[in-house]
C-alpha cells in the first residue's frame, strides 16, 4: 500500500546508527576522537585521522571499521567497502563488527551485501537485536516480507526498552499490512500505542488498517488523534476529511481538506474532495475556485499522457546513442525528455551519468545530488552518486 514506506524505514535506520568501536586492550585514543567527529557530522575529518591510524596500524580492525563507516557517510563507495571488508577479515568472528559494517553497507545502498553481513552477525550472536531489526528492514525493502517478519519478531523478543519496543510494534504492524494480515496489523498498532500513546504516525496507520477492514467507526477516532498529534501530516488531515465527509459534516471536512491542500498542494484527490465538500457546505465561490484548479490539473495530466509516447521515443533514442558512444547526442535527447518531464528521475539520472562519462563531473554530480534531494530513497541514484564521487578526478565530498 502507498502509505507504507519500506525504503524510508531503511534510510532512517541506516543513517541513525553511529559506528560502534569494539573494545580492545589498549585502543588508539584517536579512534574515540574519530568516532566523536563522525557523531558530530564531520566524517571527512574523521577519515583524515583514521587514514593515519590505519597507515601506522594496518592490522587494527577497529580503525578499518570506523574508516569504512566514515567513508560510507561521505559517501565513497569503493574505499568504504575496502575498509569494511578488511575490518571483517581481521575480526571474522566478532558479531558487533559485522552489525556495524552492515549499517555502512546499507548507507551505500549495497543492500544484498548488507543483508549477508547482518546474517553473519546474527549467526555469530543470535541475540543481537539491532542486527535482526536492520536485516528485517532490508528484507522488507526487497519485498521479502515473510523473512522480514521473522527477524522483526526476533528483534521484538530481544528488545527491552519501552520506546524502542513501541517503534518495533509499529514497524511490525506495517509488515503485517504488507502481508495482508490486516487484523494482526491492528493488534500491533494498538500494542505500540499502549507503549507510547504520543505517535500520530501510529494512529494514522491504525486508522488506515481499520478502514481497510471497513471499521469506519473505529478508524474515525484514530484519524482525529493522528491530526491532533501530527498536525503537519497532510495524509492525516485528508483521511479525517474523508471520514467527516462520509458522516455528512461537509464544513468540517472542507477545513481538513484545506489543510491537507496547504501541506500537500496539487494533489488531485485532495482538490477534488475539497471542491466537493465546499460545494456541499454552501461555500460555492470557494468550490468554483478549486474546481478550476482541478480542471487545470486534469488538463496537465492529460497533456503528460499525450507526451508519454514522445518521451518514450526520445528516451529510447538517447539510450541507443549512448550505447553507440555518441554521448553528445544522448545528452541532447535526455534534455529533450526533460523538457516534457522535468522531474523524470530515470532521465535525470541517465543525463547525469552521460555528463560524467564525458568528464563533466561537476554537472553530473550536481544533478545526481539534486535527484537525491527530491527522491531521498532512490537507491539507484545513491549508488550512481557514490561511484561518480569515487571516479571523479577531484572527488567531491559531503552528503547529497
Amino acid at each position: 500500500m502507498a502509505w507504507i514506506r519500506h525504503r524510508a524505514w531503511l534510510a532512517a535506520a541506516a543513517l541513525g546508527v553511529l559506528p560502534c568501536v569494539a573494545s580492545a586492550a589498549d585502543p588508539d585514543p584517536r579512534l574515540a576522537v574519530a568516532a566523536e567527529r563522525i557523531q558530530h557530522g564531520s566524517p571527512a575529518e574523521a577519515v583524515e585521522l583514521l587514514e593515519a591510524v590505519v597507515q601506522e596500524n594496518p592490522d587494527d580492525p577497529d580503525a578499518h571499521l570506523l574508516l569504512g563507516s566514515a567513508l560510507s557517510l561521505i559517501p565513497s563507495r569503493e574505499r568504504a567497502s575496502e575498509a569494511l571488508l578488511r575490518a571483517l577479515e581481521l575480526r571474522p568472528k566478532h558479531a558487533q563488527s559485522h552489525a556495524t559494517a552492515g549499517m555502512a553497507f546499507a548507507r551505500l545502498a549495497e543492500r544484498d551485501v548488507a543483508a549477508m553481513v547482518f546474517k553473519r552477525a546474527i549467526s555469530l550472536d543470535p541475540e543481537l537485536g539491532d542486527a535482526h531489526l536492520n536485516l528485517a528492514l532490508i528484507l522488507a525493502g526487497q519485498g521479502d516480507y515473510d523473512g522480514a517478519a521473522k527477524h522483526m519478531a526476533e528483534a521484538l523478543e530481544l528488545e527491552t526498552d519501552v520506546s524502542d519496543r513501541a517503534r518495533l510494534r509499529f514497524l511490525n504492524g506495517q509488515l503485517m499490512v504488507a502481508l495482508e494480515r490486516v487484523e494482526d496489523a491492528v493488534g500491533e498498532f494498538e500494542r505500540s500505542l499502549e507503549l507510547d500513546s504520543g505517535s500520530g504516525e501510529v494512529y494514522l496507520a491504525l486508522g488506515m488498517a481499520q478502514k481497510t477492514l471497513l471499521r469506519d467507526d473505529d478508524a474515525f477516532p484514530a484519524f482525529q488523534k493522528a491530526v491532533e498529534l501530527a498536525p503537519q501530516n497532510p495524509e492525516a488531515h485528508y483521511q479525517l476529511g474523508l471520514e467527516l465527509q462520509r458522516r455528512g459534516d461537509a464544513g468540517a471536512a472542507a477545513d481538513r481538506f484545506l489543510e491537507a491542500n496547504r501541506l500537500r498542494p496539487s494533489d488531485q484527490p485532495v482538490v477534488y474532495n475539497l471542491a466537493r465538500a465546499l460545494h456541499q457546505a454552501g461555500r460555492l465561490e470557494e468550490s468554483k475556485r478549486y474546481r478550476g484548479e482541478l480542471e487545470l490539473m486534469i488538463q496537465a495530466a492529460d497533456k503528460a499522457r499525450e507526451n508519454e509516447l514522445v518521451t518514450a521515443r526520445l528516451h529510447g533514442e538517447a539510450v541507443r546513442s549512448e550505447q553507440d558512444g555518441d554521448y553528445a547526442a544522448a545528452i541532447s535527447k535526455y534534455r529533450e525528455v526533460l523538457e516534457f518531464e522535468p522531474l523524470n528521475p530515470v532521465a535525470r539520472r541517465n543525463l547525469a551519468l552521460a555528463l560524467c562519462r564525458v568528464e563533466r563531473w561537476d554537472e553530473g554530480i550536481s544533478e545526481l545530488r539534486a535527484i537525491l534531494r527530491d527522491n531521498p530513497d532512490d537507491a539507484d541514484t545513491a549508488r550512481a552518486l557514490t561511484i561518480a564521487l569515487d571516479r571523479s578526478p577531484g572527488e567531491s565530498s559531503g552528503s547529497p
